[in-house]
């Protein structure tokens, strides 16, 4: 490329909750930081992005919402009354005029390297004829690995990163999840294959290890469960279970619905929190911070959520999403086997047994560091840097 200063796109499908485009978010944000003379737009389906917004020094193109009706294969339209097929449409076009007029050096896809219904197609083919070149960005975890490979193949998504993608990154480690073996990039695409790490906070493991009920400090605990779309029951039962502990457990309590949780929602959790000392928040812009300084955190285990966890020494009650995807299940499985989180089924759950569970973990030491690196932001910005210089990229040994 020439000596201009970079432009970078960031797009995020995000057919449900905001998980996608908040690590979008961070990744646009820490390489802002890193070249503040960068032009960079985020384009987005998250109808709850401008909960996130602030002094971020870039952009972003909303685009129609949708809703995934099942395992990633099929969407309908959120808000709109039309046939999900001219929505789709809608959405193509946006992204393809976005492409010829911004062109940007690098394209960073989350997650759908061709976006629903390959909504992303034609985008990635305008990027080509600008000269840009597209990486596509995957979490630790997809779901199990015989149904991603079954998906990816029916879907044409080892083609999709075959033609359009210079990079894969994933915000991961090897060690938890080997995507050449179990995803099957394997071949061609492992040349191309990129591990950074985890997506990390500034001074990830540096917190100071909360106290347990030995020492007598009443410990502060919070709950939250990512975007808000399906965590009521987990909140739920979390304030339930606070009120148990209430005549042997002081402290303070934060419980964060996430910037999609329903006004009826939250007007119910406020009713059941009642004249406890529980504070019930829909949205908490410095919720990172507030993690890292609790004792103990109760939530379902996303990505993102778990980086949050990973980079602070708050204890962890993990309670995977119910249903068919095994993502967060697998990913709660890992923070047990490091010793950083409890995990329990979501499936009969009451509040006695989330109490006592509570009550047991905050009597254990803090956790021990992760054994991985979170250092993927600073992994994820090097890479881009290159993409977008125009440096061969090469796989790191």
């Amino acid at each position: 490329m020439s000596g201009a200063p970079p432009r970078l796109l960031f797009y995020s499908h995000n057919g449900v909750g905001v998980g996608h485009f908040r690590r979008q978010l961070r990744l646009a944000e820490a390489f802002r930081t890193h070249r503040p003379d960068a032009s960079v737009l985020l384009v987005t389906g998250s109808h709850a992005a401008g909960a996130f917004a602030g002094p971020l020094g870039f952009d972003y193109v909303s685009l129609p919402s949708i809703q995934m009706v099942d395992r990633y294969e099929n969407w309908r339209p959120l808000r709109l009354g039309m046939p999900i097929r001219d929505l789709m449409r809608m959405r193509a076009d946006l992204l393809r005029r976005t492409v010829r007029r911004f062109a940007p050096d690098v394209l960073v896809a989350d997650f759908m390297p061709a976006g629903p219904y390959g909504g992303l197609l034609g985008a990635l083919e305008e990027l080509a004829l600008v000269g840009g070149r597209a990486v596509a960005g995957f979490r630790d975890i997809i779901d199990e690995p015989a149904f991603v490979r079954d998906l990816w193949r029916r879907t044409g998504v080892y083609d999709v990163l075959e033609e359009h993608y210079a990079a894969i990154c994933v915000y991961g480690a090897r060690e938890v999840m080997d995507y050449e073996g179990a995803y099957g990039l394997d071949g061609e695409l492992s040349t191309r294959l990129h591990y950074v790490g985890y997506l990390g906070r500034p001074g990830s493991g540096t917190a100071a290890p909360g106290a347990g009920l030995s020492d007598g400090r009443a410990p502060v605990l919070i709950a939250c469960t990512g975007g808000g779309v399906d965590g009521g029951a987990l909140l739920e039962g979390f304030i339930d279970a606070v009120q148990v502990l209430a005549p042997r457990l002081g402290g303070s309590r934060l419980v964060v619905g996430g910037p999609l949780l329903s006004e009826p929602e939250l007007c119910s959790l406020r009713a059941r929190a009642g004249n406890a000392e529980i504070e019930v928040a829909r949205f908490i812009p410095e919720l990172d911070r507030r993690i890292a300084s609790s004792d103990l955190v109760v939530t379902m285990p996303g990505y993102n959520t778990t980086c949050e966890l990973l980079s602070s020494r708050a204890r962890a009650i993990a309670v995977p999403r119910s249903g068919p995807s095994r993502e967060q299940r697998m990913r709660a499985e890992q923070l047990s086997r490091w010793s950083r989180a409890r995990s329990l089924e979501p499936v009969g759950l009451d509040a006695v047994a989330l109490a006592d569970a509570i009550e047991a973990a905050l009597a254990e030491p803090p956790p021990p560091p992760p054994p991985i690196s979170l250092d993927g932001l600073g992994g994820a910005v090097r890479l881009l840097e290159s993409l977008a210089s125009g440096d061969p990229v090469t796989v790191p040994a």
